[in-house]
């Protein structure tokens, strides 16, 4: 601040061949498996209306009903105040969400100071990053298999019940659980929203949007300083944090119901009118069946068969435990007794290893429907999820502890002004979104710019780099690195997040998103244990060396709490210790960054027109006229579908 029962042959349409797509012929494929399975023309249809988002309805015959529903949604809004509602009502939780996502970033740190228990930091990176690396396919499943505002429902959910749990805490263990679901619940959100602004957006189109959904942190981040000192940091108990978190109990939940609820508005009325049989051949073909007795409807026990393989539940909980128990010991080996060597962590790694190569065995083996389909690996898709997950890894390695250290380092700025650098990376990043969500507009290309941007960010991290030397750490110093990196990472973030969905049908585009957020999330919590192991090492290690004359018990007080740190003298020596402890993760980032710009190498150019996605090039996306959208229009269409659907069906002798 990018997705029905049983192995079923669909077919994948593919358009004309166009600049980014291989001149192939479409073919039917096993929505499992990727394998081919006959010409998937036999299941075209011709269009009912050429004012509908599609110019006609190639696609896939097992098309799940929550990408049929959300296909319906400009059937019905058509132009005029239901459409600029739902436009509204995102705007309305990109700001919210947006405030949250900055000032609980602040209080954060306030929150584990209060317990004495800074140290932990680490290991809440790595528990956060965890749980939304799990919740995000589950979530993007449940957008296919229910609907998007149902999914959107329970993040929100989520989200309100960890924000409550931290407000409330009286302790560091309740902190860490509540920040663990909150975290979950913030990036589900943050992921549905992003996969509904490219299920309404064009390819040209929809990098402009994007960036524009982040526009919130502009404001918010000047805003967030005033509220985190007046509000959370100033309290005399110290605790004022609690308030910033509890506001937000109340305030997201209010700011989403009104897109859930419209959502689920025009999804009704495209039921009630049989639209879903104009957004799916599929949906027709069963309505038809359904009126012959041939296609009864699962029970409830069916279903909750069919949604447990179809989120692959067993899969996410071998990945969820396997991970948690691998990357946990480097954050907890300073804090358990007699640290690698306590048979606790030598466990923790025996048991997530096997867990690991179960989740390997079962993906490969088992998984009815795999948190990653093969069907996703396209080059484009794999370079994309690769870039993306080494910019979350640059971020994380020193994510954790940057603002700690900032905050040691410049005592002279005050708590507002703290705050405001802390934003100054995410008000970066937003401004070089939206500017290349415009070159993208006017372009038709992401490639090129993707590398420009990893090439900004290797400059800004290297500038970051700089200022862990004390010589080298004025506030222009400071500020400049952060503002160029932001630069580089609002390209790089802007680019992939077109380039990737874009590689994919839309069938496939919430499980895409999913796994790029999924894996960028893996890579972060992967970094997160790193710089805990790096800081949590060379900072006691460092307090000792500058500081000796200062007895242990009280180092280890230093070593717990930021704001004792920030005062305690010689302050020269404390900011060498912390320094030189976070130079190593400086210099990770450089290379990371790096590394990012040769992989992106391997991507291919895709042409950004009007087109939902590369894939299907007969999908466009349009928004329709009033006198398109009556009941009346829409039920004629309906029935003509259905006509087809019928007749279709009778030919293959149904």
């Amino acid at each position: 601040m990018g997705v029905g029962v049983g192995r079923e042959l669909v077919a994948v349409a593919a358009g004309a061949p166009t600049p980014g797509n291989d001149d192939e012929k479409p073919q039917a494929v096993d929505i499992e498996t990727g394998k081919g399975g006959g010409d998937a023309d036999t299941l075209s249809q011709a269009q009912s209306s050429p004012t509908l988002e599609r110019t006609d309805t190639r696609e896939s015959f097992n098309q799940q009903i929550g990408v049929t529903k959300i296909e319906t949604l400009y059937m019905v809004f058509g132009r005029g105040w239901k459409l600029v509602l739902l436009w509204a009502s995102i705007a309305l939780i990109a700001y919210v969400w947006s405030l949250a996502a900055i000032t609980t970033s602040i209080y954060g740190a306030f929150a584990t100071s209060y317990f004495g228990k800074h140290t932990i930091v680490g290991t809440i990176a790595v528990l956060t990053n965890l749980s939304a690396a799990i919740t995000l396919p589950l979530l993007a499943k449940l957008c296919d298999v229910f609907s998007r505002p149902a999914s959107l429902s329970l993040a929100t959910v989520i989200f309100t019940i960890g924000y409550l749990l931290v407000a409330v805490a009286q302790n560091v263990q309740t902190v860490v659980a509540g920040e663990t679901l909150y975290s979950a619940g913030r990036t589900g959100i943050y992921q549905i929203m992003h996969i509904l602004i490219s299920d309404m957006t064009p390819l040209q189109w929809r990098g402009l949007v994007l960036g524009a959904y982040s526009l919130g942190f502009l404001l918010n981040g000047f805003l967030a300083g005033f509220i985190a000192s007046g509000i959370a940091l100033s309290m005399g108990t110290g605790d004022g944090w609690r308030w910033g978190f509890g506001m937000f109990c109340i305030i997201i939940p209010v700011c989403v119901c009104p897109s859930i609820g419209i959502m689920f508005w025009g999804h009704a009325r495209a039921k009630a009118l049989g639209a879903l049989s104009l957004a799916s051949s599929t949906y027709a073909r069963r309505r038809v069946l359904e009126g012959e007795n041939a296609a009864p409807k699962r029970t409830a026990w069916e279903m909750t068969v069919y949604v447990f393989h179809a989120v692959d539940a067993v899969g996410l909980a071998l990945f969820g435990f396997s991970f948690a128990l691998l990357l946990s010991p480097p954050t907890l080996e300073k804090v358990v007794k007699n640290g690698y060597k306590n048979p606790a962590l030598i466990t923790m790694y025996a048991i997530g290893g096997a867990l690991f190569i179960a989740f390997c065995i079962w993906e490969w083996k088992f998984a009815r429907y795999p948190i990653c389909p093969r069907r996703l690996l396209n080059r484009t898709f794999v370079a994309c999820l690769f870039v993306d997950t080494l910019h979350f890894f640059s971020n994380y390695i020193t994510d954790a502890y940057y603002n700690s250290w900032v905050y040691i380092v410049k005592p002279p700025w005050s708590d507002r002004n703290y705050a405001f650098f802390s934003n100054t990376y995410s008000t970066s990043m937003v401004v070089f979104a939206v500017i290349t969500g415009v070159a993208l507009r006017f372009t038709h290309k992401y490639r090129y710019i993707q590398l420009f941007g990893i090439v900004v960010r290797c400059i800004g991290e290297g500038l970051n780099f700089m200022t862990a030397s004390p010589s080298h750490q004025g506030d222009g110093n400071f500020v400049a690195a952060k503002i160029i990196i932001g630069a580089g990472a609002g390209i790089v973030v802007c680019t992939t997040a077109v380039g990737a969905p874009a590689s994919v049908p839309h069938a496939d585009l919430a499980i895409a998103m999913s796994i790029l957020h999924m894996v960028a999330q893996l890579g972060g919590s992967v970094a997160g244990a790193i710089s805990a192991t790096v800081w949590n090492t060379n900072v006691p290690r460092n307090l000792a060396k500058y500081l000796p004359d200062t007895d242990q018990a009280t180092r280890d007080k230093i070593f717990g709490n930021i704001r004792l740190a920030r005062r305690t003298k010689p302050h020269d020596m404390v900011v060498r210790a912390y320094s030189e402890a976070i130079r190593p993760l400086l210099i990770i980032a450089i290379c990371t960054s790096v590394l990012a710009f040769f992989i992106s190498l391997f991507g291919k150019e895709i042409y950004l027109d009007k087109s939902h996605n590369d894939v299907e090039r007969h999908k466009i996306i349009a928004i329709r006229k009033n006198t398109e959208t009556t009941d009346a229009v829409i039920q004629q269409q309906v029935k003509e579908a259905e006509e087809r659907a019928a007749a279709q069906l009778q030919e293959k002798g149904r």
